[in-house]
């Protein structure tokens, strides 16, 4: 509870624009839910200080310095995962459009005129909420606001309809048509917002759509009550936002639906944000984070968008249902080290073989990857490398009766008294792999890509006796039975496992701007066939 008050005291500061005292603190944390008292927030303020993460101002109060808005970033995984999903909804609450707005922010390093015109192609084309933003030059910088797609959300609810935000990801377009959700991410099941995920991982290709009719566009999915579609439809006619791409029954681009429920694609606030930073433009983004009096934002002509009812081609599924398939096919043996396991694939350009390969034996070196073997292969132009899925390990324990089940993958905090996720995504909530989510957080030194899984606390004394006997380095972690690990919570009668990515050669090869093209859970392949890595 008390990391819980740090924590909320963080989010509080780092709300305001003026040192807060704690009175204040204190009748803002009785708002939040935490019955305390002002002499008590005292304390909680006096060990912030000591750790550097506030700073009194007289008798002005505090100010969160930036240690502390980057612990509160990082810190209490279990307490931000959802945080997303609660954010959302309070934003639709508090917001009034047309009046009081939210705003999506960004700010680029670049060439200010290059950049207003590539924000202006999605505005053209009708891929924004509402025809309000703003472009500001500020020094070496380019300032953008737009409408956040709460905005619409809000407007129903002024209606009288409950929108409930779902998921977030990106849409694919063939001739210049939404046909099917690509990617999604559930706002209750991660750490981060998942259009952010997919624009910063470079998934979106919203400058393919404007110019050739195909890519890839950021786009929000809400459900609104099935007894509210005549009023939905003739919202949708009529607001001033035209954000809406599709919507319909039972199935809408690829995601199914309740039985009374009607499905509602939004395309993302964050949409006009995609171009620059497609074409390399440096980006921070700060997504949903301000309101402001809409009239004091300019105005930009937008092109119309003409919702669609339609089905999707295809499911998307979350990707734990292809992990559990893909478990079915391990059958490593440790006796004879041969059999079935699942690989990750990448692919370098034969340029950088000498780079890599240090790289890679640097990782191993480290402990950084599952057991100690991987496998290259060249052909004329690139190097195939092949290294353990951390997934053989849940099947190496399903050949030997332990059910182990994928639970969440994230970015592992290395810390000389207790580990830490700072990042989570769980895979029953995705259909991305958080590894490819968070794949540029991690260094190989203080950040790592890690998973957790789950196993019954009655199958803990095999499970150790497995682990030992493999022998493989993989676990790092073992929690105590009805515990949190590393941050993450565990149901009753569970307990987690830590266990290393094994992207994290990968990673390190990333991390020193070597081009790299990766996929996990990329195929099976005989242990036998993989080298140790001190002879690559």
């Amino acid at each position: 509870m008390d990391k819980d008050i740090d924590i909320e005291i963080l989010t509080i500061l780092s709300e305001s624009s003026e040192p807060v005292g704690a009175k204040i603190i204190a009748n803002m944390l009785k708002q939040r839910g935490y019955d305390i008292g002002e002499r008590a927030v005292r304390y909680h303020l006096q060990t912030l200080d000591e750790n550097n993460l506030t700073i009194r101002l007289g008798y002005s109060g505090r100010e969160i310095t930036e240690k502390g808005i980057e612990e509160l970033e990082k810190a209490n995984i279990s307490y931000r995962i959802g945080s997303t999903f609660s954010h959302v909804l309070d934003m639709i609450y508090i917001s009034d459009f047309p009046s009081k707005v939210i705003i999506n922010t960004a700010t680029y390093q670049g060439e200010y005129k290059k950049i207003k015109e590539l924000i202006y192609k999605s505005f053209e084309a009708g891929y924004c909420v509402g025809d309000y933003l703003t472009i500001k030059k500020k020094g070496d910088s380019t300032s953008v606001e737009t409408l956040c797609s709460v905005n619409f959300d809000n407007f129903l609810l002024k209606n009288g309809i409950i929108s409930l935000p779902k998921y977030g990801g990106i849409v694919k377009f063939e001739d210049y048509e939404p046909v099917n959700f690509e990617g999604i991410i559930d706002f209750r099941s991660s750490s981060i917002d998942p259009l952010v995920a997919f624009i910063t991982q470079k998934k979106t290709n919203v400058l393919g759509v404007i110019e050739n009719g195909e890519g890839f566009v950021p786009a929000n999915f809400r459900a609104i009550p099935k007894s509210c579609e005549e009023k939905f439809e003739r919202i949708v006619k009529n607001n001033m936002l035209n954000s809406v791409l599709a919507y319909d029954t039972e199935n809408v681009l690829g995601m199914g639906l309740n039985q009374d429920e009607i499905g509602v694609v939004l395309v993302g606030g964050l949409t006009p944000l995609c171009i620059p930073y497609e074409l390399g433009y440096p980006m921070h983004i700060a997504e949903a984070t301000t309101i402001k009096d809409m009239s004091t934002l300019d105005t930009r002509a937008k092109g119309y968008l003409t919702p669609k009812n339609k089905k999707g081609n295809y499911s998307v599924t979350p990707v734990l249902s292809k992990m559990l398939s893909l478990m079915q096919v391990v059958n490593y043996d440790m006796e004879s080290h041969s059999g079935n396991v699942i690989v990750n694939g990448a692919k370098v350009p034969i340029r950088y073989r000498e780079e890599t390969i240090n790289a890679l034996k640097e990782s191993y070196e480290k402990k950084l990857a599952i057991s100690n073997v991987l496998k290259i292969e060249y052909d004329s132009e690139f190097m195939n490398i092949y290294t353990i899925c951390s997934l053989t390990v849940n099947g190496v324990f399903l050949k030997n009766k332990i059910p182990v089940i994928p639970y969440y993958g994230g970015v592992l905090e290395i810390k000389p008294d207790k580990n830490r996720f700072i990042e989570a995504i769980a895979y029953e909530g995705t259909s991305l792999n958080p590894h490819e989510v968070f794949f540029n957080k991690g260094d190989g030194k203080k950040y790592i890509l890690a998973g957790i899984s789950k196993v019954p606390l009655s199958a803990n004394e095999q499970f150790r006796a497995i682990t030992e006997k493999l022998n493989w380095n993989s676990v790092i972690e073992i929690g105590r039975p009805n515990n949190d690990i590393c941050g993450v919570r565990v149901e009753k009668c569970m307990f987690g496992i830590t266990t290393i990515g094994g992207v994290n050669p990968f990673s390190n090869v990333n991390s020193l701007g070597i081009p790299i093209e990766v996929k996990t859970l990329h195929k099976s392949m005989d242990y036998s066939n993989l080298t140790n890595y001190e002879e690559i």
